[in-house]
């Protein structure tokens, strides 16, 4: 257990020198928690361990190990002589003086001591009239300092003179109640401050990278990685060369409606056709769109020059030649699925 409420560091227990002795000797020390039944003890001082009662307190150490340890007497609550029983053997018990105090928690730390000067009930009895005596008699005197009321310190001052232990061996025990006690405080954990270590050995340089690191195209797979969408990376939007520039330089206009029936205008290439064929029949003149072309009258390519005609006939004639034609050159509109298949059969 971690509770060790009377057992001190090597050599920092209170020195006995000052304080007159009332009896000293050797035996075995060891504390057992007094609340909990059938409890191994906390720690053991062998029976070579020197012990000295004072008027103040009760010292021990061990010689060999330098423990050392120190009980004073505002904190005992209960004195109890408890006697060996008539057993040998492994079943034989051994004669213990018990001093129990109260605790923190409802804890109840007990020293008790037994064996080597206190081999006897005998011994055991004249060593806790000695100790009943001393706890008595310091509480009488520091009464005003422990906060003891008037009625308990007359009753103390009984056990100063009261009856003394009379035990034997195989008996019940007695056990003594002794008023204006303390209670121990827990000690406190020995704190060890925490050792850091310097995580980075080499200083940061701005400069360049860091110790260790290496860059991001050595690696062979840190490429694919920038893109995915789990370490939320854009990749960069890169121009199409060749066609995202032409649709910044060049402005959106709406498509004609030629292109977008997909055939030029019938009613526009009738009119255009009349009015060609009112200009060579008014005279021959050249009503081409396209100044830099020679034209040809029509009425020299339909008038063969072995059959003069009249300016009626020739009239006649091309009208009915421009009906027939009319009809054959009219032109569908073209359909989607014929420009994204390229057909060539269309119906004429």
């Amino acid at each position: 257990m971690s509770e060790r409420f009377f057992l001190a560091a090597a050599g920092n227990a209170a020195d006995a020198a000052g304080s007159r002795v009332l009896w000293s000797g050797r035996c075995a020390v060891a504390e057992y928690a007094f609340e909990e039944p059938s409890s191994l003890p906390r720690w053991t001082l062998p029976e070579e361990t020197d012990v000295v009662v004072t008027e103040e307190q009760v010292v021990y150490r061990d010689a060999a190990t330098g423990a050392t340890g120190e009980l004073s007497w505002p904190f005992p609550q209960h004195l109890r002589v408890q006697p060996g029983n008539r057993d040998t053997g492994r079943s034989a018990t051994v004669t213990q003086i018990q001093l129990v105090c109260a605790g923190p928690g409802g804890s109840f730390p007990a020293l008790v001591f037994a064996g080597g000067d206190l081999a006897t009930v005998g011994d055991a009895d004249r060593l806790a009239n000695v100790l009943r005596q001393a706890i008595a008699r310091y509480r009488v005197d520091h009464a005003a300092e422990l906060g003891i009321p008037a009625p308990q310190t007359r009753m103390l001052s009984r056990l100063v003179i009261g009856p003394e232990f009379n035990n034997y061996q195989g008996g019940e025990g007695q056990t003594v109640s002794l008023l204006g006690a303390a209670a121990v405080v827990e000690p406190e954990p020995v704190y060890e401050e925490p050792v850091y270590e310097e995580p980075f050995l080499q200083p940061y340089l701005p400069s360049g990278p860091a110790a260790g690191s290496v860059p991001a195209a050595t690696v062979s797979s840190y490429a694919p990685m920038t893109g995915r969408a789990e370490f939320g990376v854009t990749p960069p939007q890169v121009l199409r060369p060749g066609f995202d520039e032409l649709a910044q330089s060049r402005p959106g206009r709406p498509a004609d409606e030629a292109t977008l029936l997909g055939a030029p205008d019938l009613e526009a290439r009738a009119a255009d056709l009349a009015a060609r064929v009112a200009n060579l029949v008014a005279g021959g003149i050249d009503y081409d769109r396209h100044a830099n072309e020679t034209t040809t009258n029509l009425s020299s390519l339909l008038a063969r020059p072995d059959e003069p005609l009249g300016r009626a006939e020739q009239v006649r004639r091309t009208a009915a030649r421009l009906a027939g034609n009319s009809a054959r050159g009219r032109v569908a509109p073209r359909r989607p699925a014929d420009d994204e298949m390229g057909s060539t059969t269309r119906p004429l």
